[in-house]
C-alpha cells in the first residue's frame, strides 16, 4: 500500500507535529510505502535546528520520568521506519532556504506538480 502524507503543520502549531510522524512510522513498520510531502509552515521543520527545539506538549513536562521527545525525535523515528521525506520546491524557494540549511533526513526537493502526480497514484492521501 502506498500512502502519501501532505504535511502542512509546522512551528506555528507544534501540538499538531508529532502525530503525523508517529502515524507514518507505524504505517511504514507495517510494510506500507509512506512518503511525507512538506509544504507551507511544515517546510520550516526541515531547517536545521527548528524541529529540535519543538515539543508536541509542554516542554518542561515529564512523562515517565523523561523529558518529552522533540518533533525532530519523532521525525527521526519515522525515517528509521522507512518513511521518505520530500519538500515542495516552491515552498523552499519562497522561504529562501538552500540545501545546506536543511536536515539530512530530507530525501529530495520536488516541484508541487510531483506531489500531485504521486498523490493521484497513491492508495491513501492524508493531510496534517
Amino acid at each position: 500500500m502506498k500512502v502519501i502524507i501532505l504535511m502542512t503543520s509546522g512551528p506555528k502549531t507544534p501540538w499538531r507535529c508529532a502525530s503525523p510522524f508517529y502515524i507514518s512510522a507505524l504505517m511504514a513498520s507495517n510494510e506500507a510505502d509512506v512518503e511525507m510531502f512538506f509544504n507551507m509552515d511544515a517546510t520550516r521543520l526541515l531547517k536545521k535546528g527548528v524541529a529540535q527545539k519543538l515539543h508536541a506538549g509542554e516542554p518542561n513536562c515529564l512523562s515517565n520520568q523523561k523529558k518529552l521527545k522533540t518533533v525532530y525525535d519523532f521525525m527521526k523515528d519515522a525515517k528509521m521506519s522507512g518513511v521518505k521525506f520530500y519538500s515542495c520546491r516552491q515552498a523552499i524557494d519562497s522561504m529562501g532556504y538552500n540545501k545546506d540549511e536543511l536536515i539530512e533526513e530530507l530525501d529530495d526537493i520536488l516541484p508541487a506538480s510531483e506531489f500531485a502526480i504521486r498523490a493521484m497514484s497513491a492508495d491513501k492521501v492524508m493531510t496534517f
